[in-house]
C-alpha cells in the first residue's frame, strides 16, 4: 500500500474539519483525530503482518458536501477475505431523516474497522470510534464521543469471548468499574436482532453520548483504542491456521447472511449512512461480509457445535 505519510494525512483530514467550528471544538477534532490515525496506522501494519498475499489498497476520497476520508481495503487475500480500515470526516447540514437514527445529531470523524477472515474459525472483528458534534441554529456546539467493539464468531470458542471481554473490561475499569456491565449490557442489546430473534455476536462494548467537554471522556476513548489489537490480535493469530471443512465453510456463510441481515436492516449506523446525502457507499458497504448464503431452514442439528453458538445467542452471556 502506498501510505500516506503523518503531517500529510493529518494535513488532508484538518482540511476536511468544518471551518465554521469554534477553536476548542476544531482542536478537539484534531486531537481525536491524531488518535485515529494511530489506531488506523497500527491496524493495517498488523493485519498486513499477517496476509501474506494480498496488500491493503488505499483510497484517498472527497465529499462535495463537506469532508472526506482515507480507506483502505484488503481483500481475496489467504487469510482475509476483506478487512478495511477507515478514517472519515463527514460535514454538512444533516437531513432530518438522518438525525433520527442518531440520539443528537451529525458524524464528524469516525474510525471504522471491520475484520472478515477466510478461515470460519477466525470471528468477524468489528470496531467503531466516532466523536460527533452539532452546531446548532443557535451557534452553539454540542460534541460527544460514541464507539462499539464487538466479535462474531461462527462457532462458540468460550475462551476467546473471555479473553475479548476481559480486555475490553480492563479498558473500561481504568475510568469507572461501572462502565463495562453498563457498555456491555448496551452491546448485546444493540445488536440484536430482531427478526430471527437472536444477538449479531458475542458482543463486546456500546456506548454514546459521551459528552467531550469531560477530559475524561476523551481519555476513555483512548484507552478502547489502545484495547483493540489486544482484544482481536491473539484471536486472530489463534486460528488463522485452523484446519477446517467445507460444511464449517457454509455454516460460516449463513452467519455472514446474518451478519449482513443485522447491518442493513437494523444498524443505526449503516441507516445514518443511507440518508446521508453525498455519503461514500463504497465506504458503508465495506463493512459487510464479501460472501453469504441464504439456505433454506439453514438451522443446526440439536447438539452440534452450530447449534451450541446459536443457543448463546439466544441468550447473551456473562464472560467476565
Amino acid at each position: 500500500m502506498e501510505e500516506m505519510n503523518k503531517q500529510k494525512l493529518m494535513s488532508f483530514f484538518q482540511d476536511c474539519i468544518p471551518t465554521s467550528f469554534s477553536s476548542s471544538t476544531k482542536q478537539q477534532a484534531i486531537n481525536i483525530l491524531n488518535l485515529f490515525a494511530k489506531v488506523r496506522e497500527e491496524l493495517w501494519q498488523e493485519l498486513q503482518k499477517n496476509e501474506p498475499s494480498a496488500k491493503f489498497k488505499l483510497d484517498t476520497w472527497k465529499r462535495a458536501e463537506g469532508g472526506g476520508g482515507v480507506t483502505a481495503v484488503l481483500s481475496e487475500g489467504d487469510v482475509f477475505s476483506k478487512t478495511n480500515v477507515d478514517v472519515s470526516v463527514i460535514s454538512g447540514k444533516l437531513p432530518m431523516a438522518a438525525v433520527k437514527h442518531l440520539h443528537q445529531a451529525a458524524k464528524i470523524t469516525t474510525s471504522l474497522d471491520e475484520i472478515h477472515a477466510n478461515n470460519p474459525h477466525v470471528p468477524i472483528g468489528h470496531f467503531n470510534l466516532r466523536f460527533m458534534v452539532m452546531k446548532q441554529s443557535n451557534g452553539h456546539e454540542v460534541g460527544w464521543y460514541g464507539g462499539v467493539m464487538d466479535i462474531n464468531p461462527s462457532f462458540l470458542v468460550p475462551e476467546d469471548a473471555t479473553h475479548f471481554h476481559k480486555t475490553l473490561k480492563a479498558a473500561c475499569d481504568e475510568h469507572d468499574p461501572s462502565n463495562y456491565p453498563c457498555y456491555k449490557k448496551w452491546c448485546d442489546e444493540y445488536h440484536f436482532n430482531p427478526h430471527r430473534g437472536e444477538s449479531r455476536g458475542l458482543g463486546g462494548i456500546f456506548f454514546d453520548n459521551l459528552t467531550s467537554e469531560k477530559e475524561e471522556n476523551y481519555n476513555f476513548v483512548v484507552s478502547c483504542a489502545k484495547a483493540i489489537l489486544p482484544a482481536f490480535l491473539p484471536i486472530l493469530k489463534k486460528h488463522i491456521h485452523d484446519a477446517f471443512t467445507d460444511q464449517e465453510v457454509a455454516w460460516q456463510q449463513i452467519r455472514n447472511a446474518r451478519y449482513i441481515e443485522y447491518n442493513l436492516m437494523h444498524d443505526k449506523g449503516m441507516k445514518f449512512g443511507h440518508q446521508l446525502l453525498g455519503f461514500r457507499k463504497e465506504t458503508l458497504f465495506a463493512c459487510l461480509p464479501p460472501t453469504a448464503s441464504w439456505g433454506y431452514k439453514s438451522d443446526p442439528e440439536p447438539g452440534s457445535k452450530e447449534e451450541k453458538l446459536v443457543s448463546v445467542l439466544h441468550c447473551p452471556q456473562e464472560w467476565v
